[in-house]
């Protein structure tokens, strides 16, 4: 068995005809209490708790602003229709950081909670029109019948201990390659000795949460409690974040609170005023000198209206290879590169262009180009982005990007960690030795694991770091890394230059004569995530190649924003066609662009 696992059913559908039927009869009583003309609808149920996970809102008045206040106001308004077992408090907290859309629609993302925990994958969200309008509320809600103790039995630290026990050796089944071909030699751990006791507490509430010494592994051990539902029972858990040694790996752990048993154990490492002489697309052209900052007429996109005056704000801070957006530096801890004063500019040229301090300066480049690409798509301060300083925008500060280019290969030889919004994101990039090519040369890899924290900041909002778990979500993940790097690059393929394969790291080119589609996921190859990926890929593509490239790539953004947490391949196509809706609303685009897209969309999901 490997170290990942779920111990939920989800074979087992808890729908019932008579609860449906139930909800749908209460319907019109709790829009008759609605203002005004608002109405609702139950539009489907979800099977893995047999709660509706999408109510339409139908003749909502346009307000402006207020939209927490009014996400919830609406939650306890519906409540009734939610789901929810009689007797059961409407306990939900709001992200304060709502989501933007380009065209003005706003979502609210809510967390359910019981006792005052948060229950594991029980979230709302709360969409609004460009108008200001209710649109719908989408996410499946905890049902719980009986009364249940928040108080573990279990010590954290013995907790810990377990979670420790569980992830320290790699299951049978793991791979013993990553998906460039590069062997993973797992660290071995001894930690027999070790001791996880608290050592600092960060709450007093009923979550517990604190941090435990590290023992052999990588940082200290974030803790905290949590409910987690199996096929409708209802269990207390620890909540632990664990990261292994040389970035190996982080892994979110649930250790029953009672028994000591693994409930849920998911891999969160995701694999794949200056100038600088940087190589712009892989090391397969020579360096150019580069000016920091990237106009933004560079990107290819229009320049909204909205935005900041100071953008693009300057790349670097001094004269090192650190800036707002990304920290740059060799292997975990190593220095970062200092560039020359001249002329009052600083200027990187390592003498070495395949050296450590080219490393240094191309992973460096990447990410502060994907910062300013995404902050024009709108991906800004409010919902998450990585910045030292947010500039009294919004979001929580004090996460830009911990970018590591090491001297050699790293295990899974590329990768990225994304916590929540005020935390720093650690991306790695190693050498590929089968080919003696680095992947910090090599943009489509760089891109791909940069989106990784893009999804994992706006699917479900910048204060759940959970909202990508799912198969399906995390395999469209991976297919949004290849989506963006080679949308950005203008091809159809990632990894390519490094790995020094014409298919890169994938199996087919992302181009007409993909063979596959949606109705070959779960057999075959298409089981695993980066497989599932390849799928939701080469459909975004399509979509470009019929759409167009702007309004494609703006729609996404957008669909992530609107998306609910856990999403399905057919959740984002909805969030992808929500978000054209919008931009009719708002007359971001014409009817005849709008039914022109709308058909393309359509095409390129059946294809």
């Amino acid at each position: 068995m490997g170290r990942e696992i779920d111990c939920r059913n989800f074979d087992l559908n808890l729908r019932s005809a008579l609860r449906e039927s139930e909800l749908l009869n209460l319907v019109d009583e709790i829009s008759d209490r609605l203002p005004s003309s608002h109405r609702v609808r139950i539009e489907r149920f979800g099977a893995t708790r047999g709660s509706p996970v999408r109510i339409l809102s139908e003749g909502s008045p346009a307000e402006s602003g207020n939209f927490i206040r009014r996400a919830i106001s609406h939650i306890s308004d519906i409540s009734p229709i939610l789901g929810l077992a009689a007797g059961q408090a409407v306990e939900f907290v709001a992200d304060e950081n709502f989501q933007t859309t380009s065209d003005g629609a706003v979502a609210v993302h809510l967390q359910q909670s019981y006792k005052g925990l948060n229950i594991f994958e029980a979230t709302q969200v709360v969409r609004f029109s460009p108008e200001g309008a209710l649109s719908d509320t989408l996410g499946e809600t905890a049902r719980i019948e009986g009364d249940f103790d928040p108080i573990p039995k279990l010590a954290v630290s013995d907790a810990v201990r377990r979670a420790a026990e569980h992830i320290a050796v790699p299951g049978d089944d793991e791979h013993n390659v990553d998906h460039f071909g590069e062997a993973l030699n797992y660290s071995t751990l001894n930690f027999e000795d070790a001791s996880f006791e608290v050592i600092e507490k960060l709450s007093d509430g009923p979550e517990q949460t604190c941090y435990c010494a590290p023992g052999p592994f990588e940082d200290r051990i974030k803790a905290s409690l949590i409910w987690f539902q199996i096929d409708g029972d209802l269990r207390l858990a620890w909540e632990i974040l664990i990261t292994l040694p040389n970035s190996e790996g982080q892994y979110r752990t649930l250790v029953d609170a009672d028994s000591g048993s693994i409930l849920y154990c998911h891999q969160l490492m995701q694999w794949i005023a200056g100038r600088g002489n940087v190589f712009q697309v892989d090391g397969s052209q020579n360096r150019r000198m580069i000016d920091f900052p990237r106009a933004l007429a560079d990107y290819g996109l229009p320049v909204p209206d909205d935005l900041p005056s100071s953008m693009p704000d300057d790349w670097i801070d001094g004269t090192r290879s650190a800036g707002n957006s990304v920290n740059a530096h060799l292997d975990s801890n190593g220095p970062g590169l200092e560039g020359d004063l001249q002329n009052g500019q600083v200027v990187f040229n390592p003498a070495d262009a395949d050296g450590d301090e080219q490393k240094v300066l191309n992973i460096f480049y990447y990410n502060a180009y994907m910062h300013d690409f995404f902050y024009l798509l709108g991906y800004r301060e409010r919902d998450g982005n990585f910045q030292q300083n947010n500039f009294n925008r919004g979001g929580l500060a004090s996460d830009r990007v911990d970018a590591r280019a090491h001297s050699g290969p790293v295990f899974g030889t590329a990768n990225m960690a994304t916590p929540i919004d005020g935390r720093s994101p650690v991306m790695n990039m190693g050498l590929v030795s089968s080919t003696n090519r680095h992947t910090a040369f090599d943009s489509s890899v760089v891109f791909h694991e940069f989106m990784h924290g893009v999804t994992n900041r706006l699917v479900g909002g910048p204060a759940n770091s959970r909202a990508l778990d799912a198969p399906q979500s995390g395999g469209m993940g991976e297919g949004w890394g290849d989506y963006i790097a080679c949308t950005i690059n203008q091809n159809d393929t990632v990894g390519s230059w490094v790995t020094n394969r014409a298919l890169g790291i994938r199996g087919f080119r992302y181009d007409s004569s993909f063979p596959d589609h949606f109705g070959d996921l779960g057999s075959g190859r298409y089981t695993r995530v980066h497989n599932i990926g390849e799928i939701w890929a080469t459909t975004l593509l399509d979509m470009n190649r019929r759409i167009g490239i702007t309004l494609a790539l703006q729609l996404v953004v957008d669909a992530l924003k609107l998306s609910p947490a856990s999403p399905g391949f057919l959740d984002m196509r909805d969030a992808i066609l929500a978000a054209l809706e919008n931009h009719r609303t708002a007359n971001i685009i014409d009817a005849i662009t709008y039914r022109n897209a709308l058909h393309g969309i359509w095409a390129a999901f059946a294809a």
